[in-house]
């Protein structure tokens, strides 16, 4: 295995690799970096790991010390965290400690092991110029990683039927999926295909689930049925701002009432076996109640905290509700040119990795770029023949002695706003008044409609759904549907949109690509998966990304199905990994 990049094994036998382990003094880990986890790898760069063991569990050498011990674990009984760095739907590689997305030093203080783990994603491409990462194969190579870990387990220490997998955004996606498809023998062609070791398994014990980008089956009605009374979107990375004309006003009616009618068949239920039901206006019966609910909890959760003085902001909840106070959020972007869509890095990703403003051309050509970057070879067909630098390659450690420069955004002290016409605290108890004025209040609608197969079809989601012939794909059954109901008060839209629709229906193995990427389809029904025990999923009560109920209809059919489910908002955090410092980690001790 010889490939531009570092690779450190150049077997899959870990036991070769022993005099690869290095002592991190700052993070007081033992770290075997840069491991290839398959043999048949397409794009190398997106499919390496990295392993972090707390110094106690180990020798000098790279041999495991089964006496050592660190919290309530030892080198033969700490769990594993496996953390994949999946961000909206792309390519990315694996992290390194104290890099972007690291979040190992609140595990590896408690004793946990833990692993971050690269994949390929939508826009990957093999040596040839060939597309080879859309749907599935970042779950598969993820699957693939944890199969190779596990056919080395007699080398590494802990104890490797306790992995607890982890993610955020399409990591939280890809983290729900390795929770409720492990073993699933209808991955078992895509594994083959992709080196795994087929006489090792892929389940988790566990799933720490954040913002994750789901369902994309239902994406788009729901996020209509959310924001449909917010007619105009903000200028993020998924487009300019914009206000909604006449047909997005409808087409946003027409796919709000097919959500509906979708979410009553669920047959979801609450905690005490009440039926989640939807009222035919959207704002009213008993889901749109548990969500007001599951809103009310975070704000109560937080002014509680702030009351406390459990947080870092030192105002108090009165200064808060009154907007006497500043926090820091990320300074205006400079403006993009009329339809531009920059930044493409945050949309699904979270600030940590926000792509830079293209540069002018280096010696090599590219945007900025060093002259030994990796290329994606071709360019994308529609977006121009140059070839370009993806997010994954931005993020990507630099080689030794070269300092790697952070992508986050500026960021500048923002005063608040005045709360109190639609948030009430009585010192017990927070209370919004309705979600709409939550909405146009607190948290804008992010996305144009449509937000997820775009009526341009130059999402990410529709790259994730394409094939190796056509990069980018319609793949929503729902959109044909609400265009039909809506023709005869805007015929020119109509037939602007309709043949694309239109080919989505029935098209086989674009339902299959979605099948096998959507949670939900594992979760109660004949699949015959061995699914986690447990699951914690944390979203921002912030986050725009997708719809609340998309992560609420997660957490009630894993409850349903009698797993261990831990589900909450967490109030003015947006699509990040949305916490409180060291809970997760609390919660992996919960029970392992």
């Amino acid at each position: 295995m010889n490939f531009p990049i570092p690779v450190t094994n150049k077997t899959m036998e870990l036991a070769d690799c022993r005099d690869a382990w290095f002592f991190d003094p700052q993070y007081n880990a033992w770290c075997l970096e840069d491991i290839l986890y398959t043999s048949k790898a397409t794009t190398p760069k997106f499919q390496r790991l990295s392993i972090y063991v707390p110094a106690p569990y180990m020798k000098e050498g790279g041999f495991i010390n089964e006496s050592g011990a660190l919290g309530k674990y030892t080198a033969t009984t700490a769990p594993i965290l496996f953390a994949n760095n999946s961000a909206g739907y792309m390519q990315m590689p694996h992290t390194w400690l104290g890099g972007p997305r690291d979040d190992s030093a609140q595990f590896l203080s408690r004793g946990i092991i833990y692993v971050t783990a690269g994949s390929r994603g939508r826009e990957s491409r093999d040596q040839d110029g060939v597309l080879c990462g859309k749907s599935p194969w970042t779950l598969i190579d993820l699957k693939t990683a944890i199969r190779f870990l596990r056919h080395n387990k007699t080398v590494l220490p802990g104890d490797w039927n306790k992995i607890i997998s982890m993610g955020t955004s399409a990591g939280g996606a890809m983290s729900t999926l390795l929770g409720v498809t492990g073993n699933n023998r209808c991955y078992n062609a895509f594994l083959t295909q992709n080196g795994a070791f087929m006489d090792e398994r892929d389940d988790v014990l566990a799933s720490q689930i954040y913002c994750p980008i789901i369902d994309l089956d239902h994406a788009d009605i729901a996020y209509e049925w959310q924001f449909h009374n917010d007619e105009e979107n903000e200028d993020s990375p998924a487009g300019p701002a914009g206000k909604m004309t006449p047909f997005h006003k409808a087409f946003s009616a027409e796919l709000a009432k097919e959500y509906i009618q979708y979410f009553n068949s669920l047959g979801l239920k609450d905690e005490s076996g009440i039926p989640l039901l939807l009222g035919s206006d959207g704002r009213s019966g008993t889901a749109y109640t548990y969500l007001m609910q599951l809103l009310n909890d975070s704000a109560t959760e937080y002014l509680t905290r702030l009351s406390e003085g459990r947080l870092e902001a030192k105002y108090t909840p009165a200064d808060y509700l009154s907007g006497n106070y500043t926090y820091k959020a990320p300074a205006p972007k400079p403006a993009g040119g009329p339809g531009k869509k920059d930044d493409i890095g945050l949309h699904h990703a979270g600030a940590a990795v926000m792509m830079p403003p293209i540069e002018e051309e280096g010696p090599d050509g590219m945007p900025g770029a060093p002259d030994d970057a990796m290329k994606t070879p071709g360019g994308m067909p529609g977006r121009g023949p140059k070839p370009h630098l993806s997010l994954g390659d931005l993020v990507c450690r630099p080689p030794k002695g070269v300092e790697y420069k952070p992508m986050e955004p500026p960021m500048v002290d923002t005063p608040g706003k005045d709360k109190r016409a639609w948030l009430t605290w009585d010192g017990k108890r927070a209370e919004i008044c309705d979600l709409d004025t939550y909405i146009l209040n607190h948290r804008r609608r992010m996305k144009p409609c449509t937000s997820f197969d775009t009526l341009g079809n130059d999402s990410g989601e529709n790259q994730e759904f394409g094939t190796a012939d056509h990069d980018y794909m319609h793949f929503d059954e729902y959109l044909l549907p609400a265009l039909e109901k809506v023709k005869d008060a805007f015929p020119e839209e109509y037939a602007r949109y309709h043949d694309e629709f239109a080919a989505v229906i029935g098209d086989k193995e674009l339902a299959r690509r979605r099948y096998l990427i959507n949670p939900f389809n594992f979760i109660g029904t004949d699949e015959k998966s061995d699914a986690a025990a447990h699951y914690r999923i944390r979203v921002g009560a912030s986050d725009a990304d997708t719809a609340f109920t998309m992560t609420m209809t997660l957490a009630c059919k894993l409850a349903m199905a009698g797993k261990d489910t831990d589900y909450a908002l967490v109030w003015d955090l947006p699509h990040c990994s949305a916490d409180y410092p060291g809970e997760a980690a609390d919660w992996v001790e919960s029970f392992t």
